[in-house]
């Protein structure tokens, strides 16, 4: 199975429905399979994190290196 990068791309918000994957940002994930387009409008993926989290993710979000990533690092809020 292919490694890629991920870099989550959407709503920076720990507010957003998909804050669990801002908080997996910047991790190396497994390409697991291409969701079919009957499913999705755009080309998307299911990946697998290291910690076992499998989600649908948008190409864009995945790169070959760390070198591509350009957004900013997640970071626990502090309370």
């Amino acid at each position: 199975m292919e490694k890629k990068w991920f870099e989550y791309h959407c709503l920076e918000s720990e507010k957003s429905t998909d804050a669990i994957l801002w908080h997996h940002t910047h991790q190396e994930v497994t390409v697991l399979n291409k969701i079919p387009p009957s499913e999705s409008d755009l080309e998307m993926y299911m990946v697998r994190f290291k910690d076992g989290l499998e989600y649908s993710v948008f190409a864009d979000e995945l790169v070959n290196s760390v070198k591509d990533f350009y957004r900013p690092d997640y970071k626990t809020p502090k309370k």
